[in-house]
């Protein structure tokens, strides 16, 4: 019996969990999993299962994690520095404006980017809501090799979770959400400064998103969250 050609012209290759260029700001560069430069960058596929997990895996080779950073005071002295609340619009003056931000976004396209440049042309400051981040939440301090958990369920209570190496940030916790949504990460412009710690700019800030859960550096908050699940998407 000759074996069925699996790549015949009608086929449909599966969608990939990769980042999507498309949906990303043009000041993004993204290579393969691995996301650097500055702005919002998104994943392929939406959020559609009940409960997904996914990891940030942190590369700031200026920035080591010593030995002695590792213990449990260090991650308690920088959770501390995370001050969020439900209502949080991203304008809280205390706020590191060079945090790198994790989260979910719902689908942009490249009017999205034009408008947001025509805004920071005109001068204007602009919102979590006008620049894509309002479902998104800010961990500053962050080191070479931290990994940041993102959790989201959308049965009974939407929510979404984050945790710094394993351990929950209730603060930084989304409550509410509606609609599509996608993966996202944002890297504000110069964050390569990192709250004052220069970073070599050889060396660059760059994030890898881990969707394989073979992969995971840590565990998800429940067994319930699984890998993300690549049902459709968007090159």
């Amino acid at each position: 019996m000759t074996p069925r050609n699996n790549s015949s012209k009608g086929s449909i290759p599966p969608p990939s969990r990769g980042l999507s260029r498309a949906m990303s700001a043009p000041t993004i560069r993204l290579q393969g999993f691995t996301v650097s430069g500055s702005g919002l960058a998104l994943a392929k596929i939406p959020v559609e299962q009940d409960a997904a997990y996914w990891e940030w895996h942190v590369n700031l080779p200026g920035l080591p994690r010593y030995p002695d950073d590792g213990d449990e005071n260090d991650d308690e002295g920088r959770m501390q520095s995370i001050n969020m609340d439900d209502d949080n619009d991203n304008n809280n003056e205390g706020e590191d404006p060079y945090a790198l931000k994790f989260g979910v976004a719902t689908r942009k396209d490249r009017h999205f980017y034009k408008s947001l440049e025509n805004v920071e042309e005109e001068g204007d400051e602009a919102s979590s809501r006008d620049d894509g981040t309002v479902l998104m939440r800010p961990i500053p301090n962050l080191r070479h090799n931290d990994v940041i958990g993102v959790a989201v369920q959308q049965s009974d209570l939407p929510m979404i979770q984050f945790l710094l190496n394993g351990e929950p940030l209730p603060e930084c916790t989304i409550n509410r959400f509606r609609g599509t949504v996608y993966p996202a990460v944002y890297i504000p412009p110069g964050a390569a400064e990192c709250g004052g710690d220069r970073i070599d700019d050889d060396e660059g800030i760059s994030l890898t998103v881990e969707f394989d859960e073979d992969h995971f550096r840590e565990m998800s908050p429940h067994a319930r969250f699984g890998p993300l699940l690549a049902a459709r998407g968007i090159l």
